[in-house]
C-alpha cells in the first residue's frame, strides 16, 4: 500500500513543470497597423515592440531559464534580405535558424539564463507610407 501511495506522489510531483514557459501572441503596433507576434519563451515577456530607426525587433524578457527561444512574426513587420537577420542576446550577437512559413520568419535561437533583452535586426520595417504614395 505504501509503494502504490509512494509511486502516485511521485507521479504526481513529475506532471508539475519544473520552469514556467510563457508562450503567447503579443500585439505589435506599428504605423497604424497591429501584428501579431507569437513567441515561446522559457522566462516571462516583459516588453515587444519595433524600433524603427535600428529596423529591429526588441523583445525585454526577465526570469529566463536556458532554453529555447522561438518567436514568429509577419515579414511586413521585419523583414531580412535572404533571411540574413542578425540576432543580439543581451547585445551580443548569436546563432539562429530561421524557417519561413507562407512567407512569415520563424526564429529559434538558445537563450542563455537571466538573458534581458532580444534584438532581432532586419533591412526593412514597417514602412512608414504605403508605396502607392511614393
Amino acid at each position: 500500500m505504501k509503494t502504490i501511495f509512494f509511486v502516485a506522489i511521485i507521479a504526481a510531483i513529475s506532471t508539475i513543470p519544473m520552469s514556467f514557459a510563457d508562450n503567447g501572441v503579443e500585439q505589435i503596433k506599428a504605423d497604424e497597423q497591429i501584428f501579431d507576434v507569437s513567441y515561446s519563451l522559457d522566462g516571462k515577456l516583459v516588453a515587444m515592440q519595433v524600433d524603427k530607426e535600428s529596423t529591429s525587433l526588441l523583445i525585454g524578457t526577465t526570469n529566463v531559464q536556458e532554453s529555447i527561444f522561438e518567436i514568429s512574426f509577419p515579414s511586413e513587420l521585419l523583414a531580412a534580405e535572404e533571411a540574413q537577420f542578425v540576432v543580439l542576446v543581451d547585445g551580443l550577437e548569436t546563432d539562429y535558424t530561421v524557417a519561413y512559413t507562407e512567407n512569415n520568419p520563424t526564429i529559434t535561437l538558445s537563450i542563455p539564463e537571466a538573458t534581458e533583452e532580444i534584438e532581432i535586426i532586419g533591412t526593412s520595417v514597417v514602412p512608414e507610407f504605403p508605396l502607392g504614395v511614393l
